[in-house]
């Protein structure tokens, strides 16, 4: 039975991943840079493949740790699959609304940043959401809210 799950997911997984709007996630994004004064990010396709070879490793994996290259990187799991969510929208939401630490928004808000991948896929249980960014934030090139320089 699990292998047939398997399969299943394996024939369900084109369809997830090529019928999501990448726009709602970009949209998210630049909305979130535009009240920081940033400019917009642009889809990369580039990205969009290393984002979806990275989401495979990781789905593989079944862990969620970070590469260690020169690009910035935002990773979203759920176990919640189904046709018809839009797992990029959400994964960037899970990334604004992270409690533990806000380093995945950090990362949204990368001043130096102008280009973004994003790739999905799945395992037995999950979905994994990748967001790829052209840079990687540092404490030079993020914006920091009036309470954060305030802390210095």
């Amino acid at each position: 039975m699990k292998k047939m799950k398997k399969i299943i997911l394996l024939l369900i997984l084109p369809l997830i991943s090529y019928s999501q709007d990448l726009n709602s996630a970009l949209n998210l994004h630049n909305t979130l840079r535009g009240y920081y004064d940033l400019k917009p990010l642009a889809i990369n396709e580039e990205l969009n493949i290393m984002a979806e070879e990275r989401a495979d490793v990781i789905a593989e994996e079944d862990k969620m740790i970070h590469s260690e290259n020169d690009y910035g990187e935002n990773i979203f799991n759920t176990t919640e699959i189904k046709l018809s969510r839009d797992y990029f929208l959400e994964a960037s939401i899970g990334w604004i609304v992270e409690f533990d630490n806000k380093l995945s928004m950090r990362q949204m808000l990368c001043s130096e940043c102008k280009d973004i991948g994003f790739g999905v896929s799945m395992n037995d249980d999950k979905v994994f959401v990748v967001a790829l960014y052209d840079k990687m934030y540092d404490d030079e090139n993020i914006i920091r809210s009036g309470t954060e320089n305030n802390n210095k």
